[in-house]
């Protein structure tokens, strides 16, 4: 491997390193498969959509903490800055090696938690597909944060107040709106909410992979008549398209920021 790949490569394997060297994040990890163990009585595939519901409103706070205070850190890009001419690249293959970090023990605790659940190989496949798109988006939520502030505080804070409105606030709003449109079509603007936010599209879609006929939460109801085609590709889809943004938006402005 020549020096300059090993340069490229070394900025995303030191903060991967980092993050699996973190005391807390197997831990956190492991927990996971304490979370499926409330839901062993709802059977395989119910279980299994259960457990991807909790852990969209696990995995983002845990990734803001994880990532925050190693992205910020303006030692370690005075030190990269010097070794990378861009050094918008070397932020987002740092970003990269944290969310790769962040996936692993996650990926471990969910296999578990799979296990106890006594779901299918099929299945387990679609518990990390589900599970490494909320690490994919936000550790892009993240670093866009990071990038913004270079400060692990105002990042972190930037992202939990995100978590908490997609979180908390966000079904309820597109309901209300719903409802006040009254008999008018509401398709373009379901559609638009999903897309905008579409952990809802994931985990809808898992549901109609696993053929459960159950919904979850107060957007899902709103779905089954709006997207065409396989829900999941819908989610996964959107999902990759914001993170991309958020990843390209985060690149330019470390570029421009006086680290």
């Amino acid at each position: 491997m020549s020096a300059s790949v090993r340069r490229r490569l070394g900025v995303g394997t030191l903060h991967l390193r980092e993050v699996l060297r973190n005391p807390g994040a197997w831990p956190a990890g492991l927990a996971v498969a304490l979370v499926g163990l409330a839901f062993r009585d709802q059977g395989g595939a119910v279980g299994l959509v259960s457990l991807v519901a909790a852990l969209q409103v696990y995995v983002p706070p845990l990734l803001l903490v994880l990532a925050a205070p190693l992205l910020t850190r303006r030692e370690t890009w005075a030190f990269w800055a010097a070794l990378h001419p861009a050094p918008g690249g070397a932020y987002l293959r740092a970003a990269a090696g944290v969310a790769v970090g962040a996936f692993v023990p996650l990926a471990v605790g969910a296999s578990l938690a799979a296990a106890l659940l006594g779901t299918t190989a099929t299945e387990l496949a679609l518990l990390h597909l589900t599970l490494a798109a909320s690490v994919v988006a936000w550790t892009a939520v993240a670093t866009l944060t990071s990038a913004l502030t270079l400060d692990a505080t105002r990042a972190l804070a930037l992202g939990l107040a995100g978590w908490a409105l997609a979180t908390l606030a966000y079904g309820p709003a597109v309901v209300a709106l719903a409802n006040a449109a009254g008999d008018r079509p509401a398709f373009g603007l379901l559609t638009t909410a999903l897309l905008l936010h579409p952990a809802d599209a994931v985990r809808v879609g898992l549901l109609e992979a696993l053929q459960v006929p159950v919904l979850v939460g107060p957007v899902a109801v709103l779905l089954r008549d709006v997207l065409p085609g396989p829900t999941l590709a819908w989610g996964v889809l959107a999902t990759l398209v914001w993170s991309g943004a958020f990843a390209g938006l985060a690149r330019a402005t470390f570029a421009r920021r006086d680290r």
